[in-house]
């Protein structure tokens, strides 16, 4: 059985042709000209330096001038999206097409922040995240934002250090909801 060419499925397959595109030139940062390079999958799957030039995908402050602080994801379509802080990207994850560029609905290929204590860029999806309320106890952009660790020891250390905080504090990237969301970032909900 072949199929007909019809103007309704010439359509589709040049639409889906041109979403492609799209997407390849996505990974790139690119705007879809053919004689820009592509991304490779691989390259989604690792943080990349961040661009001086690049503003925060939810407040739109300047990641850079935050370097031990900002966060990035990607997006299987391609998209790279940079942010000041860990606050910024729980805000971004919960709700991503909330924001420019939106994602709605889109699948995370690489989501990274800053260990609270070394500093170092680590995986989101495998860090442990204490639910700091108190921002005079932290010194980072928007003063309030969820801490990554790399180690569960390191975030269990910091909730036993103080009496306002307890096991409940203790999270994980697939615990983020509207609710933590919205107690970091409330204001660019609205």
């Amino acid at each position: 059985m072949t199929m007909r060419e019809t103007p309704i499925t010439r359509r589709r397959v040049v639409a889906a042709a041109g979403t492609l595109t799209a997407a390849l030139a996505g990974c790139a940062g690119g705007t879809g000209d053919a004689d820009e390079p592509t991304a490779t999958a691989a390259a989604l799957t690792e943080p990349a330096p961040v661009p001086e030039d690049a503003s925060c995908g939810v407040c739109n402050m300047m990641p850079a001038k935050f370097p031990e602080y900002n966060a990035q994801s990607t997006v299987e379509a391609g998209d790279r999206v940079f942010f000041c802080s860990s606050g910024c990207l729980a805000a971004y994850y919960v709700d991503p097409g909330n924001f420019e560029p939106a994602h709605e609905g889109a699948t995370f290929a690489g989501l990274w922040v800053h260990d609270h204590e070394t500093r170092e860029v680590i995986d989101a999806r495998s860090a442990w995240f204490v639910r700091e309320t108190d921002a005079d106890r932290v010194d980072d952009p928007m003063q309030r934002n969820p801490l990554p660790f790399a180690a569960e020891s390191d975030a269990r250390a910091y909730v036993d250090a103080y009496d306002d905080l307890s096991e409940s504090d203790l999270l994980r990237l697939a615990d983020f909801d509207m609710d933590l969301a919205t107690f970091y970032r409330g204001r660019f909900f609205e």
